[in-house]
């Protein structure tokens, strides 16, 4: 098999389905030390396509941790998507692993080469920010990555950035939880 042109950096963030937020967050809390966390703020609605059916769902996501080490604890409501039916079958566990990539179609092509495919893909804005991901992988039981594309308001791809999280709170796209 072919290398990937795709350049893949730091893992971004572990995301991990929970059946109540404010339980997990004081579990995860106590356990890691972690006393900040951030909520994320969409600017509307996102459009979500799972299995390639459009869904309407209220998706949560708070994110803490030490360090690099980034921490997403992921709550939905709603239509069945990627993360409620993994929370039915599974339980409360790590659902997937995160990379910023500059380039989502390239990230996505580079996957469908190595034999993985898109299992569910969204869009949204948060403060003015457009961020689209695919979550990825052979099935929804094997491992699943999280590819994420944002174009800055200034029209400016970000890749990995150091110290993300304060920044998307100086910035907006996060709010501080209490």
């Amino acid at each position: 098999m072919a290398k990937s042109t795709v350049k893949f950096g730091k893992i971004g963030h572990i995301g991990i389905v929970v059946k109540d937020l404010e339980e997990a967050r004081a579990r995860y809390s106590a356990f890691l030390g972690t006393d900040k966390w951030y909520e994320l703020v969409y600017d509307a609605p996102p459009e979500l396509y799972y299995l390639g059916s459009k869904r309407e769902c209220n998706v949560r996501l708070l994110f803490g941790g030490k360090g690099h080490t980034v921490i997403e604890l992921i709550k939905s409501e709603g239509d069945d998507n990627i993360y409620t039916a993994f929370l039915e079958r599974h339980g409360e566990m790590i659902h997937h692993a995160e990379y910023n990539v500059a380039n989502l179609e390239k990230a996505i092509a580079a996957a469908e080469k190595a034999g993985l495919k898109v299992l569910q893909h969204a869009s949204f804005y948060s403060a003015g920010a457009l961020v689209r991901y695919a979550y990825v992988g052979v099935s929804e039981d094997d491992a699943v990555f999280e590819l994420i594309e944002t174009t800055l308001p200034i029209g400016i791809k970000k890749g990995d950035l150091p110290f993300e999280t304060q920044l998307a709170a100086l910035t907006g796209n996060y709010k501080r939880i209490k």
